[in-house]
């Protein structure tokens, strides 16, 4: 064995620098190994919801915050306001940034440009290397390879394309249109500079058309100019089957945790991380945050199951919805319902 640590982290995204971070902290000997060159910047639309000030973000971490979002279906337009902010967005390269250096200052070892070539239960080949541990987090996202060594599936994979566009865009907006996206959603998501425009979904549903085709002609309907525009694309693992085993555990897309409905997946990241990291350094922890996320998760993925079933009306029925938005207290339920 070339080295040992109490817990070994695979993946340096929210979720696993949230997991070193509060192991560190309690004095547990801990290393991330993170595949990528750098730590922060990942394919993400960076929207946050209110939830995350449970993890102390500062206020300069995150780049807007919106109090009101504008939500398109069948032809009409919807606005669902607060009195106070309720979504922010955030630059995914500062954000893990900030992430990574409250690990490291907690004592927490980062590694970059690690390949993790084997999983055995005592310890994992990392560039060659054998590293033991007592513990071991799979933080590597939705093609993770600590969920392979588990041998769990993966049957429900969200695919996503978006445009990060150079120019900044005044409001967020949200898209659902069952002719174009099937049971999918489109969005708007401004940042400080720049916006990012994009779609996700479930590809079952695009008859025969690609993701790129639909985005790019849905951007020309929308007047969007794509000039100068990068596009990016990135799976999302909504496949949850469990997030413990035995002195393994999985957490954010390499667990399932992503939302189905709305792709979101930053917030239920950390929260797995840190309740990972609570188990382990107290096997007797109750992880009532845990369930929580679950409820919602699975609360979103029973109503894309309606949606699939109900394409043809899906229209009236988002119309419906939309409109008990003058409601203000049904306002605030979607709100915490969606985000």
């Amino acid at each position: 064995m070339d080295s040992k640590y109490d817990v070994v982290i695979i993946g340096a995204g929210p979720g696993g620098l949230v997991a070193a971070s509060e192991l560190a902290g309690k004095g547990v000997g801990v290393v991330v190994f993170e595949r990528g060159e750098e730590i922060g910047p990942k394919v993400c639309g960076g929207a946050l919801p209110l939830q995350i000030s449970e993890f102390d973000i500062p206020a300069d971490i995150t780049d807007r915050e919106f109090s009101s979002i504008t939500v398109h279906t069948a032809g009409r337009s919807y606005q669902l306001s607060l009195p106070a902010p309720f979504l922010y967005t955030a630059d995914r390269g500062r954000f893990g940034q900030y992430l990574f250096q409250r690990a490291t200052a907690n004592g927490a070892e980062v590694h970059t440009e690690s390949r993790i070539s084997e999983i055995t239960p005592n310890y994992v080949v990392v560039n060659g290397r054998k590293v033991g541990y007592r513990y071991l987090v799979g933080a590597d996202g939705s093609h993770s390879v600590t969920r392979k060594y588990l041998g769990l599936p993966v049957r429900k994979l969200g695919s996503t394309l978006q445009y990060v566009v150079p120019r900044e865009h005044g409001s967020f907006e949200l898209f659902f249109d069952a002719r174009k996206f099937g049971s999918g959603i489109a969005w708007i998501v401004p940042h400080n500079g720049r916006t990012i425009i994009g779609l996700g979904g479930d590809l079952r549903e695009a008859r025969g058309k690609s993701l790129r085709e639909i985005c790019r002609r849905w951007c020309r309907q929308q007047g969007i100019d794509l000039t100068g525009a990068r596009e990016e694309s990135w799976p999302i693992n909504y496949d949850y089957r469990g997030w413990h085993f035995g002195n393994v555990f999985l957490v954010g897309d390499a667990g399932g945790f992503a939302s189905g409905l709305t792709g979101e997946g930053i917030y239920a990241a950390m929260v797995s991380g840190r309740e990972a990291a609570r188990r382990i350094i107290d096997p007797a922890h109750d992880s009532v945050d845990i369930n929580r996320v679950l409820r919602k998760k699975r609360s979103h993925e029973r109503l894309v199951s309606i949606m699939q079933a109900n394409l043809p009306t899906l229209g009236i029925y988002y119309r419906i919805l939309l409109h008990l938005t003058r409601y203000d207290w049904l306002t605030k339920k979607y709100v915490d319902y969606f985000f």
